[in-house]
């Protein structure tokens, strides 16, 4: 992690720790519902870890991403940001078409199936370009009335 700064180090750490006692959380819970209830939401026991682990890649990327501690300090932020997107969309796209083809690939008999790890993948690349637009658009609104308060000052 050289080329992240103090505060981003410290921001990763902290959602790191926090993802990970969350996954561990969610595993246990997830343990103890199959256990007590015999109840399944995915078509395989490895299929519902693999999509909690989705769902806590989800959560540290977005807080950090959010947090600006996602990208190095000197990375073309906004360039990455687009193509994230642009990833995002095609591997929706794709998703969408094997839907169409195959909606069981997504959901059988109820329960999740193996579709929805590309789906959450392109959910996970757009997710970033979102959360950063977001992001930027908020900073910017706050230096605009940080600007306004000062001319109104003066």
């Amino acid at each position: 992690m050289r080329k992240y700064d103090e505060y981003q180090k410290v921001v990763r750490y902290k959602y790191g720790y926090y993802s990970f006692n969350s996954l561990i959380i969610l595993i246990v819970f997830n343990y103890l519902i199959g256990l007590f209830f015999n109840f399944h939401w995915a078509t395989t026991k490895e299929l519902e870890i693999i999509m909690l682990l989705i769902i806590i890649a989800l959560f540290f990327i977005n807080a950090c991403v959010y947090q600006s501690a996602y990208f190095y300090k000197d990375d073309d932020k906004k360039s990455y940001s687009w193509l994230f997107f642009i990833i995002g969309l095609i591997s929706l796209y794709t998703n969408f078409q094997t839907f169409l083809i195959s909606p069981e690939k997504l959901m059988l008999n109820g329960k999740v199936g193996s579709g929805a790890i590309p789906l959450f993948s392109g959910l996970m690349f757009l997710s970033i370009s979102i959360t950063y637009f977001i992001r930027n658009r908020i900073d910017k609104k706050r230096k605009q009335k940080t600007i306004n308060k000062i001319q109104a000052k003066n």
